[in-house]
This record gives structure tokens, C-alpha cells and sequence, in this order.
């Protein structure tokens, strides 16, 4: 697991260490800095698929995170003598921390390290073997642009069958389901109430989007003799139109959206690492909720979550778990961003008690509903 990670001189930070917990919620206004943290482990993630890790090169730009140049990482307020950027990740894995350093070169997208764990060829070596072990159990990246309704998705043998990945854009979701949809979920705290009998991984996405939109099914099917595969909706007790099969481009848009969501976590095998933009985009509040009930238990069942969203609801689903007794309140990490004007940004950590209330509420941190209240109130 990663307990914390510090960053110098890179984009909103001149230097800050952010702690991590089994679930991390990060909130905060935009451009607050939360989605560094985000882009920080996605830059060292591609760094490392792409080969560039093992032989000390940062990729900048890639599938995970597309950051520009050295220019564009550069903290503006950067700190001599060091032009240049350093991220640490503190594991439990032993051996000490993981650190890269690089001096920028304001106009490329690949940065020499003159500092790296790894400086080898192989992941034998033992930095290298950390970062292997950190990056390359079960690891998931999702971004905010996440798939849309389609009447067909793309395969990818080697990032399913070998890496069981979705693609940072959850893209490979539906060809995932097809392989692994009849395969036993491995978290049984995941298991919804609506299938207790049905452990299966497509059951249990399929139990798990009732609270979407309810009597909905999904389905994978191979497209022949392509590289593709189609989804398929279905409502049951529908009247006329039961089990009549539907394309995603004719149903809700959220359902499809979520999917990737509900799929990684349900997917998730424990101290492997899950990280989520905006889990909630396109979903009712009561949708939302039920996303921050299931990050708590994909937490609860060993897997390393982060996550960024924008959503009370999120945020009190989580609480609820927590009074639930799902998920132990020392396990849930919540950090508010915030920045002054000319200043980096900062973060402060309101802690969450078994009885999922929060010790302290930051001006700004999900009290946007109160501060509408007392204006309409008035």
C-alpha cells in the first residue's frame, strides 16, 4: 500500500507530502491541486509500461496523463537552486521510499532522472522489484473521460487477458466482462444483497446497477470476426418491452459511464491500487451514494482506493459504510484542497468517527448545500 506521497516543484505544489489511507477521497474547489496527486501516479504508471522507467526517463505524455512539457510541470513558484521536479512514494512494501528527481528540460515531454530507484534492466533489481510489485498487481486508472454509450468497444488481449486493465478510459471494460463475467468476485463484502447467491462478477455488476436504474441488465457479446464487443441492455418487468434487448446508445447515459466503476472495483483483487476521476459523473444522487458505499467496501476488502469527486453524496456513502461498521473510520482518508491566491496548495484532513460524522467541516469542503439553504432562507 502507499502511505503517502511527496511532491517538489511539481505544477501546484513547491513541495508538500500528502498522506494516503485503504480509501482516499480527494475534494476540493478546481484547480485546487487534488488532481496532481492523480496525475503524479499516473506519469510514474505509464513511465513504467512504456519502458521509460527502468531506464530513468519520466514519459510525460501517454495514455494515463497527457502533461505537456517540462514547462508545464514546473511548479511557477519553483525552488532554487533545483530546477527541476521530485516525486517520492512511500510504501509498505520495504526497502525504503521510492523516489524519482529530474531537472527539466522546459521543452521536452521525456525527463532524465538523476535520481530513480530502478537503474537496471530488469525488474529483478531490487528498486526495480518495487516498483513492480506497487504498480503492476491489478492496477486501475480512470479518468474523468470516461467511455459513452456506443454500439460497439474495442478488445485488447494483452491489457485484458495478461494485465485484467479497462484502459485508462475504462475502454476495455466491456471486452473485461466478456473474459472474466462468469469468474467469482474475489471481496465477498462486495456481494449486494439483491444477488446473494450470484458471486459471479457479471451478477454481481449487474445487482450493483439496480441501484442506478432499476430491473436494468448488461451483457457482453463478441462482435464476429472483429476485435470489438457490443453491450447489451435489458429491463425486466417492463411490460410490453421485458427483456427486450437494448443498445447503450438507447438507454441511460450514466449506466455506461459507471460501468468501468463498478467493474474495477468488483474486479479488484486485494493490495491491488485503484485510482478514480469523478466516480459520480452522470449518476442521480441516490446512484451516487450507492458508488460511495462500494469504494468503502472495495476499501474494506484489502484494495487501495483514491479517488476525486466533487460529491456530497459520494462523500456520505462513504460515511455510512463507515457507521455501518463496513469500513474501519482509520481506514477512510478524506483531504480537502485548497489555495489562496499567489500561494500553492495546501490541504487540511477532517477525520471521520464510527459514527461516520466528521470531526471538523472546512469552509468549502461539501457545504455548498448549506451555505444555498441559509442564502434562500434569508
Amino acid at each position: 500500500m502507499i502511505n503517502s506521497i511527496n511532491l517538489r516543484n511539481f505544477k501546484a505544489f513547491k513541495e508538500i507530502t500528502v498522506p494516503l489511507s485503504h480509501l482516499t477521497l480527494l475534494s476540493g474547489l478546481n484547480g485546487s491541486g487534488k488532481s496532481t496527486l492523480l496525475q503524479a501516479l499516473g506519469l510514474i504508471r505509464q513511465s513504467w509500461d512504456a519502458g521509460f522507467l527502468l531506464q530513468n526517463d519520466l514519459l510525460l505524455n501517454g495514455d494515463l496523463v497527457e502533461l505537456g512539457t517540462g514547462a508545464d510541470v514546473l511548479h511557477h513558484d519553483f525552488e532554487e537552486p533545483l530546477l527541476g521536479i521530485g516525486i517520492s512514494i512511500e510504501t509498505n512494501l520495504g526497502g525504503g521510499n521510492l523516489v524519482w528527481r529530474s531537472p527539466i528540460e522546459l521543452s521536452s515531454d521525456v525527463l532524465k532522472c538523476d535520481a530513480s530507484p530502478a537503474r537496471g534492466d530488469s525488474p529483478n533489481e531490487s528498486g526495480g522489484m518495487q516498483i513492480f510489485n506497487l504498480l503492476d498487481f491489478g492496477f486501475q486508472f480512470l479518468r474523468a473521460d470516461r467511455i459513452t454509450p456506443s454500439v460497439s468497444y474495442p478488445k485488447s488481449h494483452h491489457a485484458v487477458r495478461h494485465g485484467k486493465f479497462l484502459g485508462p478510459r475504462g475502454d476495455y471494460t466491456a471486452h473485461f466482462l466478456l473474459e472474466f463475467g462468469a469468474d467469482k468476485i474475489s471481496n465477498p463484502k462486495l456481494i449486494h444483497p439483491a444477488e446473494p447467491d450470484a458471486p459471479s462478477l457479471l451478477a454481481q455488476v449487474n445487482a450493483w446497477l439496480q441501484e442506478f436504474s432499476p430491473g436494468v441488465r448488461v451483457d457482453a457479446h463478441p462482435v464476429a470476426m472483429t476485435d470489438f464487443v457490443r453491450l447489451e441492455y435489458s429491463y425486466r418487468g417492463q411490460g410490453a418491452s421485458y427483456g427486450a434487448p437494448l443498445r447503450p446508445t438507447n438507454v441511460g447515459f450514466g449506466l455506461t459511464h459507471s460501468l468501468p466503476v463498478i467493474a474495477a472495483c468488483l474486479g479488484a483483487e486485494p493490495r491491488s491500487l485503484i485510482v478514480i476521476e469523478n466516480p459520480e459523473a452522470q449518476l442521480h444522487p441516490q446512484g451516487q451514494v450507492a458508488i460511495g458505499r462500494l469504494l468503502a467496501l472495495t476499501a474494506a476488502g484489502g484494495v487501495q482506493v483514491v479517488v476525486e469527486s466533487h460529491s456530497d453524496h459520494i462523500l456520505n456513502g462513504i460515511r455510512l459504510a463507515v457507521k455501518e461498521g463496513a469500513l474501519a473510520p482509520e481506514h477512510a482518508q478524506f483531504l480537502f484542497f485548497h489555495r489562496e491566491p499567489g500561494k500553492q496548495s495546501e490541504f487540511v484532513s477532517p477525520k471521520i468517527t464510527k459514527e461516520g460524522r466528521l470531526t471538523r467541516w472546512p469552509s468549502g469542503f461539501f457545504d455548498q448545500w448549506e451555505k444555498s439553504l441559509d442564502a434562500l432562507l434569508d
